[in-house]
């Protein structure tokens, strides 16, 4: 009988029992598979050196041992190298990054419209053309060159106007064309990003590898973060909740879905609504609230920050800007005379009625003069003491509405003229060839709610807009409001982060005062917003201190005071839209434009003393052109609009300063822009330096397994001689 080889504990002498070769080989062919495995990852990761969103695997071993005894070697785990704290930080920078490259790219567009403010087309250089021609023309005022070049001057100030309007316009259209694009793609990386989850914990619970799975993920949630701010937390099945920084679900065991159609109502947009949803029957689930409020960070973010209070702040601006022009240009039109004097004079829709009270003070001449400016006629008009005289006579009542005072207005011109009004306007003509001249009283000049009579009614008016730039009404709340029963006023508060904390609507009744109206909206409003009908006819609004910086929005408003078209919220110029409407369609005047020689560079000289065939307008009477010359740069206040404060300076001074404040704020973009940009540079460096393959490294690596591997083969050659020299024994 042979006898088995046995080894025994300190003898050198011993042999191999057949047991401790299938142990070696044992061992050795774990060696060989462990190594093989090993030698897989570091391909792996090699051919993905340049693979974007790739995290790079490392192998950690473990002995593989049987009742305690070490029986090889074996795979415990392979795993990706990610740090879960760099990856939300290079989240949070990808998404501040992308935020200020978007802002940043529609400033670089922005600027590039509007020029800067010595370019040809900038609000300043039309202004001082307009200064240009009027002091050129005040040398010769009858000159129809001069009448010309002033009303191409005028036209190029509203063209100006009309192109930044247009231009802040039209850039917000295009964002909020892009935010309706960001909505679509934001949802389906929402999906992909739930089905990712899902599949991950699958392959995690059955022992499948989810490495490629979670590079996936990683990838797309790099993307939404470049949307939107977003937080990542980790599971312990593999899975991520997703959620807006502050606690917004986007994805956990349900997905969200974001709708928004787009487009404005009456100048303003509305929220992005975000609400959860049922990933097995698709349907939506619990309450929609609003997004915007919820962004922080992301290109999202950028878009409706430069569409809402950026751009929405400059057309604050320029509607300021816009409002001041024709306020200040058309008093001193209105205080001029054309030479010849006009035929007849026809205002603007004033938005009152002919039941509504007077409600002027003070003095005015209305005068009928030949075409060589020599009076015909004059009616003195005292509002303060409600009567009215032709040619010094005696007085009579106009009594205290504007239907009564165009009434005896009418009567006092005779048979050299004619008034009427209706849909708020106020029409005085002469008879034949003679002409209309308008004068107020040098001691006590008419005023209804601050305005002159001229320029209330806008008689010898130059610039007109979209909305009334005389918003002192002169109304009181005991006038009738003039709006028929059912016509609805939509307001809505909109803070700076988008978040809309009320939204109302207010019904008119039949019978309503102006001062039902203004007590309705504070009802309605249950004191976020107060509305205070003041002295002069104006509606001023002020916002509780719970809503600092919260802005009104009109949305919508269905009334119309009587047959003038105007609705309640223009006539006040109510809600922060309004205001940016003053720029809109600003023009000059179809009378100016068919007829320049209507622009007045005279004064009217009309005293207590004049009488019929006097000269009241000289022709070559050069001081309303230098009265207009002068509006440029003498100083007014400015209310605060959009991101420039209340202030008080000349016109061409605040054109300037809205080009400022573009600059400025564009500056500030830039600056936040590389600010971020290199915060996002660093976060990913270091995640490459934690994640990223280092070719070095795999070198390393690839050499330690490959020689590990030969190392177990040989084991298996040695192993083999053993079983020979074993065999041959036998």
């Amino acid at each position: 009988m042979a006898r088995g080889l046995r080894h025994r504990s300190g003898d050198k002498a011993s042999g191999i029992s057949l047991v401790s070769l299938n142990g070696i080989t044992s061992s050795a062919l774990s060696g060989l598979q462990t190594a093989q495995t090993a030698l897989g990852v570091v391909s792996n990761n090699v051919t993905n050196l340049n693979t974007a969103g790739y995290v790079r695997e490392v192998v950690n071993q473990s002995p593989l041992s049987a009742d305690g005894q070490v029986m090889g070697v074996q795979i415990a785990d392979i795993q990706r190298v990610a740090s879960q704290f760099l990856q939300q930080e290079a989240l949070s920078a990808g998404g501040s990054s992308s935020q200020y490259d978007t802002m940043a790219g529609l400033f670089t567009q922005l600027n590039s419209l509007l020029g800067a403010p010595g370019d040809s087309q900038s609000l300043a250089t039309g202004l001082t053309n307009l200064q240009s021609a009027l002091g050129t023309a005040s040398q010769a005022p009858t000159s129809s060159s001069s009448y010309t070049a002033v009303m191409n001057a005028l036209q190029g100030v509203a063209s100006d106007v009309n192109n930044v309007s247009g231009t802040v316009t039209s850039l917000q259209s295009q964002i909020d064309g892009q935010v309706v694009s960001s909505v679509s793609s934001t949802n389906s990386l929402l999906q992909q990003i739930y089905q990712l989850n899902q599949q991950i914990t699958g392959a995690t619970a059955s022992g499948g590898s989810p490495d490629a799975l979670e590079d996936q993920r990683d990838t797309e949630l790099t993307s939404l973060a470049q949307v939107m701010g977003i937080k990542v937390t980790q599971n312990s099945n593999g899975s991520v909740n997703v959620s807006t920084p502050d606690g917004v679900n986007l994805v956990s065991g349900t997905y969200a879905t974001l709708s928004y159609a787009g487009g404005a109502q009456n100048g303003t947009y509305g929220n992005i609504q975000i609400q959860d949803t049922n990933p097995q029957s698709g349907q939506l689930i619990g309450q929609a609230q609003a997004l915007d409020p919820h962004l922080d960070g992301g290109s999202l973010d950028g878009l409706i920050t430069m569409r809402d209070q950026t751009l929405g702040g400059f057309a604050q601006s320029l509607g300021n800007f816009a409002q001041n022009v024709s306020q200040a240009v058309n008093a001193q039109a209105n205080a001029n005379a054309a030479f010849p004097p006009p035929t007849s004079l026809t205002g603007r829709d004033t938005g009152l009625l002919s039941t509504d009270a007077l409600n002027f003070t003070g003095q005015t001449t209305i005068a009928v003069t030949d075409s060589s400016g020599n009076l015909v006629s004059r009616v003195d008009v005292n509002f303060g003491a409600g009567t009215l005289s032709v040619d010094g006579g005696p007085t009579a009542s106009i009594g205290a509405t504007m239907g009564s005072f165009t009434t005896a207005l009418n009567t006092a011109l005779g048979a050299n003229g004619s008034a009427s009004f209706a849909n708020g306007q106020l029409s005085i003509s002469a008879n034949g060839s003679n002409g209309i001249v308008v004068q107020d009283s040098a001691s006590s000049p008419s005023s209804r709610g601050g305005t002159s009579f001229s320029q209330f009614f806008g008689l010898n008016d130059v610039f007109q807009s979209a909305a009334p730039s005389v918003l002192a009404t002169g109304l009181s709340g005991s006038d009738a409001s003039g709006l028929a029963a059912g016509g609805q006023i939509d307001l809505s508060l909109k803070g700076p982060d988008g978040d809309i904390v009320k939204q109302v609507s207010v019904t008119t009744s039949a019978g309503m005062t102006i001062g039902g109206v203004v007590s309705a909206l504070n009802t309605a409003m249950g004191g976020a917003v107060t509305f205070t009908l003041g002295a002069n006819g104006a509606i001023t609004t002020s916002t509780s201190a719970l809503y600092p910086n919260y802005q009104l929005n009109v949305t919508d408003d269905t009334t119309s005071r009587g047959t003038t078209g105007i609705s309640f919220t223009q006539l006040f110029g109510i809600g922060a839209n309004s205001l940016a409407d003053q720029a809109n369609d600003f023009a000059v005047t179809p009378t100016v434009t068919n007829t320049p020689q209507r622009i007045g560079m005279a004064t009217p000289d009309i005293t207590p003393s004049t009488v019929a065939g006097d000269n009241v307008v000289e022709g070559g009477d050069n001081s309303g052109a230098i009265a207009l010359e002068n509006v440029i740069t003498a100083s007014r206040n400015f209310a605060g609009a959009g991101n420039i404060s209340s202030q008080t300076t000349s016109l061409s001074d605040y054109a300037a300063s809205f080009y400022q404040d573009v600059s400025d704020q564009s500056n500030a973009v830039t600056q936040a822009q590389t600010t971020q940009d290199d915060r996002l540079q660093e976060a990913q460096s270091q995640q490459s330096s934690e994640s990223g393959v280092n070719l070095d490294e795999e070198l390393t690596n690839l050499t330690t397994y490959q020689q590990a591997y030969s190392a177990s083969a040989r084991l298996l050659t040695v192993v083999d001689q053993l079983y020979q020299t074993l065999l041959q024994i036998q």
